[in-house]
């Protein structure tokens, strides 16, 4: 999840309580591959980034914080403080 395509910027949305922020991303994958989202939480006090989303055959990223620190993109639930989702696992 480290060495991901930076992609172009979709969207962001911020916790409730503004501690974290998902940061989504568009990637190309050029001629013969299909589009992919990548989903970045940066936590906002530092602006410490990581990759917590990666998912092929995207287009849009749609994001709902559940609570403080449970997202859901594109309907994958994920706890930003373990969790992260890869569509090649």
């Amino acid at each position: 999840m480290k060495d991901l395509p930076e992609g172009d910027f979709i969207k962001s949305a911020d916790s409730p309580d503004g501690t974290y922020r998902v940061n989504a991303y568009l990637c190309n994958g050029g001629a013969t591959v299909d589009y992919s989202v990548r989903g970045e939480l940066e936590t906002t006090a530092t602006g410490e980034k990581r990759n917590i989303y990666w998912c092929y055959h995207k287009h849009d990223a749609e994001i709902e914080w559940v609570d403080n620190q449970t997202v859901i993109i594109n309907g994958i639930e994920l706890d930003v403080t373990k969790d992260h989702y890869d569509w090649r696992e």
